[in-house]
């Protein structure tokens, strides 16, 4: 194997995130190797101490639902009529696919299918049209295989978002390691959002290819 890569995408190949752009620009991180304390907590402060799976062999449909808790009165200055408060919600990921064995985040949820309580608990990486969003997670509903004799294996589960998430304070960047699929992550501290924003985009690198890209790979 050559010590240099010799190639690199062909310029032009790359979704420039505009328009409408297609669901594979969105990007999910895993953390396989978390660190849960006994109360089933995870630290959201320090990324750079994940081991981050990037999500997608396999994957073909990743469906978010917000699961709102809403509350319905009716009030007598309303005439009869009732209004509608959303009082909370329960983010999810429902993620589903082909099973890919050997690839690192499918075989870290697969594991999980006989498991419970602060063993199936992580933290996640949502990178959503560039936007990155951080949380605690607990990963549900595993379906580690299945299916017609002679088909391609399912593969499902669901990332449960446990709390209030959070976002980078800074500008989070996300590297490939020699490890294939698996990232190291970064926040640049020193970037500051504009006026317009209060979120600053991300960055995904695969240094297979020595190129970044704003979401996407």
């Amino acid at each position: 194997m050559a010590d240099k890569v010799q190639t690199k995408f062909m310029p032009g190949t790359a979704n420039d995130g505009n328009g409408f752009p297609e669901n594979y620009v969105n990007n999910i991180f895993v953390d396989i190797n978390p660190t849960v304390d006994t109360n089933g907590d995870v630290d959201l402060n320090d990324l750079t101490s994940g081991k981050w799976a990037w999500l997608a062999g396999g994957i073909n449909t990743v469906t978010p639902s917000a699961n709102e808790t809403t509350a319905n009165d009716a009030y007598y200055d309303g005439g009869g009529f009732t209004e509608t408060e959303v009082t909370g919600k329960q983010v999810q990921l429902a993620v589903s696919g082909n099973r890919k064995v050997g690839d690192p985040a499918q075989d870290f949820v697969a594991g999980k299918f006989w498991q419970f309580g602060n063993a199936v608990k992580t933290r996640v990486i949502w990178i959503e049209n560039g936007v990155p969003v951080v949380a605690k997670a607990t990963l549900t509903n595993v379906v580690p295989t299945g299916g017609a004799a002679n088909a391609k294996q399912t593969f499902s589960f669901t990332i449960a978002f446990n709390g209030r998430p959070k976002i980078p304070e800074g500008q989070l960047k996300m590297t490939l390691t020699t490890e294939a699929t698996i990232y190291s992550a970064d926040v640049d501290s020193s970037v500051k959002p504009d006026q317009s924003n209060s979120v600053i985009k991300a960055i995904v690198v695969d240094s297979a290819q020595d190129a970044a890209s704003t979401g996407t790979h």
